[in-house]
């Protein structure tokens, strides 16, 4: 390990792969197949950061515990609320990521906070904070989340713009939106940029769901195509069923989850609004 003229402590790939307990080779392998990007220094040679180490750490971990191979785990961590590979990264092809950082920075400075305070508040460090909305950090959905509930938004907000507008959006061609659920598959019925409604089609595996609850600002209506969800919104809880919708201010506490032995199909529509005083 070394220091870099900003005094950031940083792995060489050797370094960083005895610390994983894997071969160089293997992360190089890794790099190839996409599932992690990593940047270069000055001279070229692959270097990491320890938020960088904390991916990997989690990644083999994950694969390991789970007795699944490093590509399997990297989709099914990935859906579990883990952002391996990131574009913005010096020596890597860009990889597109769903969540535009301007927005990130954007979203601060209106709220008057600085960098120090709110990597405070999210349990991270000021450095990682300034990479994330500068595009230059390998980010996970949870730490993304934590952002979010900090700014009082949905995680959706922050969604990038479709690079292809259309009004029409045939079946199974809505764009897919990772928001860190696992068994839960989303796709945007909206292929319009800066369009104040969020339209989404949710597919909810069995017992998967979303049991921490949250708030933040905007209004949400929910409806059922099939199955069966249970929704808990300020600690009363509503039992939901084929043809049943559901609408609630998103400032009150709201959770959700799927208890059967089948899958359930939503319609979720999200509106945004501004900012409360």
């Amino acid at each position: 390990m070394y220091n870099t003229e900003t005094g950031e402590m940083l792995y060489s790939i050797k370094e960083a792969a005895k610390e994983i307990d894997v071969s160089p080779a293997t992360i190089r392998n890794w790099e190839k197949k996409g599932i992690f990007i990593s940047r270069r220094s000055k001279n070229r040679y692959r270097v990491f950061d320890s938020e960088d180490m904390n991916v990997l750490r989690s990644l083999v971990r994950y694969s390991r515990e789970n007795k699944v191979s490093v590509n399997a785990a990297n989709l099914i961590f990935s859906q579990g609320g883990q952002r391996v590979k990131h574009r913005g990264r010096g020596g890597g092809s860009p990889n597109p990521c769903p969540f535009k950082s301007e927005k990130w920075k954007n979203c601060r400075l209106a709220r008057g906070f600085s960098l120090e305070e709110t990597a405070k508040a999210s349990g991270i460090s000021s450095s990682y904070l300034y990479k994330i909305e500068n595009e230059r950090a390998n980010v996970s959905l949870d730490i993304l989340q934590r952002l979010a509930d900090f700014y009082g938004e949905n995680l959706l907000y922050f969604f990038d713009e479709v690079e292809n507008e259309r009004h029409l959006i045939k079946k199974g061609t809505g764009e897919k939106i990772d928001i860190g659920i696992t068994g839960l598959t989303v796709s945007s019925l909206i292929g319009l940029n800066k369009f104040k409604i969020y339209m989404m089609l949710y597919e909810v595996a069995p017992h998967s769901g979303r049991e921490i609850e949250q708030s933040h600002h905007g209004e949400e209506v929910v409806y059922v195509l099939s199955g069966k969800i249970h929704f808990r919104l300020d600690n009363i809880e509503y039992v939901l069923s084929s043809g049943d919708s559901f609408s609630f201010h998103s400032k009150n506490k709201h959770s959700w989850f799927n208890h059967e032995n089948r899958e359930a199909r939503m319609i979720w529509d999200y509106t945004e609004l501004p900012q409360e005083n």
